[in-house]
């Protein structure tokens, strides 16, 4: 017998970006109301990733084209310091335009999956208001531009399978080689290139014509090529970010500090892995002559302005180097400390990304970030201790996704795209390899489509369930 209640009619998509931004900058107001506030401008004095601030005011090109790090985000920051200087509001409204924008991409996103609209703007604005996303959008470092980088790169991927076009395709690139330009996130294109060819290979092993057109919409690569020349030109390495072995040694030291094997083994024979790379105050301590003097000050001052560590000087590109082959070594003689390295990497991993180090008092760093933790107070103990349910929900729906992918042989661009989420949100664990210690930070980049996949895997469930009633 038909129901008597006719069901609801579709909401319209304009109705529905409207309900996620109105939706989502009431969440902010109260936020605001409760004490949320922008907060790590600091970062700009003494975080790794940021050029001295003086020297992106006033001398932007020349710094950005002598920086050793991935040019993107210091171009914007550089961008907003000399309109606005160092205004903790412009660079809030900049991240909440980003917050936005991520709302909005993750409802189209739901949407095109099939998922109803009503639905899609409540999953939207239900993970923005979660505290991870709250924490992230108020602190300054790249990892919030990062995180909507990576959703829309799904996003585009989808629109791209769907309809076959050259722009879509092109979208998809220029957001891989925005990651490359952010965060060296290089392989990522290698990642899709090889996830294409799969593709293919599960449609007959022949390259169809949206494969042919991916290749062709590549161009951005161009991009991070010249970067990675310039590299090559200035410091000798054919790469977006030549710190490698700084970076690993970086998060190398967090295991080396809290576990007494990994720590007497450093200690007898390899006592550069106790040293933080972030620590080294001059050539001299560092065994090194000191670099020859180029005359620019963002390659020969050791520091900036602000008095920390000027980590695009050329002493530090002589150290990337020692700790890479000091850690080749230890991984080589110490396969399974460094497997527990790995363990304890991944670990951290999957904890919930507002316990992130740096937001804690034992922080090894003395670093606090506690003010907007503080400010939510009781909200972000409960997120903390329900999370093993958002992990199940995670887990759940990854297991979830192959299972439907293997059913339908990948045939739609459902199947496919939530596939291609999950790979990236693998390629995006690969970062337990070399780093332990922000590990959540890195999760929480990729965390929106976890979420995609969890909800979406909870929606086939509910369908499946609603159809034997």
């Amino acid at each position: 017998m038909p129901s008597a209640v006719s069901a609801p009619a579709p909401l319209p998509l304009k109705r529905g970006v409207a309900l996620v931004t109105a939706g989502y900058f009431l969440s902010r107001s109260l936020f605001c109301l409760i004490g949320i506030r922008f907060d790590g401008m600091d970062n700009l004095n003494s975080f790794l990733q940021f050029i001295d601030p003086p020297l992106l005011q006033h001398d932007l090109l020349a710094s950005l084209y002598y920086s050793s790090f991935p040019p993107l985000y210091n171009l914007i920051v550089g961008v907003m310091l000399k309109l606005f200087g160092e205004s903790a509001a412009a660079f809030s409204i900049l991240h909440l335009f980003l917050g936005w924008m991520l709302g909005l991409v993750l409802f189209v996103l739901f949407s095109d999956l099939g998922i109803g609209r009503r639905v899609a703007a409540a999953a939207a604005l239900l993970f923005l208001i979660l505290p991870p996303a709250i924490l992230y959008e108020n602190w300054l470092l790249y990892t919030y531009l990062e995180t909507l980088l990576f959703t829309l790169t799904v996003w585009c991927f989808l629109r791209f399978i769907q309809t076959r076009r050259f722009s879509w395709s092109l979208a998809l690139f220029a957001c891989a080689a925005a990651l490359a330009l952010l965060n060296a996130r290089m392989m990522f294109f290698v990642f899709i290139i090889a996830f294409f060819l799969w593709l293919a290979w599960r449609q007959g092993g022949r390259p169809p014509k949206f494969a042919r057109t991916a290749a062709l919409s590549a161009t951005p690569l161009l991009l991070v090529v010249l970067v990675m020349a310039k590299n090559a030109w200035l410091f000798g390495t054919f790469t977006v970010d030549p710190h490698f072995g700084f970076h690993m040694g970086n998060g190398f030291i967090f295991e080396a500090w809290r576990d007494d094997e990994t720590h007497a083994v450093c200690e007898s024979d390899y006592p550069l892995l106790l040293i933080p790379p972030t620590l080294f105050p001059s050539a001299e301590k560092a065994g090194l002559e000191p670099p020859a003097k180029t005359g620019i000050p963002i390659l020969d001052s050791p520091t900036r302005s602000t008095g920390y560590a000027n980590y695009n000087s050329k002493l530090y590109l002589m150290l990337s180097p020692m700790y890479t082959d000091e850690l080749v070594d230890f991984i080589q003689h110490h396969p399974l400390l460094y497997a527990r390295f790995v363990k304890n990497a991944l670990l951290n991993y999957w904890q919930p990304s507002n316990e992130y180090s740096f937001w804690q008092t034992d922080n090894p760093y003395g670093f606090s970030r506690l003010k907007n933790r503080q400010a939510l107070g009781l909200y972000d103990s409960i997120y903390s201790k329900v999370y093993p349910l958002f992990l199940l929900a995670y887990l759940a729906g990854m297991i979830g996704v192959l299972c439907v992918g293997w059913s339908r042989r990948w045939a739609d661009a459902y199947s496919v795209t939530l596939t291609f989420a999950l790979a990236t949100v693998a390629y995006n664990m690969l970062a337990v390899f070399v780093t332990l210690g922000e590990n959540d930070r890195y999760k929480f980049t990729v965390e929106p489509l976890l979420w995609v996949i969890a909800v979406c895997f909870l929606a086939q469930l509910f369908r499946g369930r609603k159809s034997k009633i």
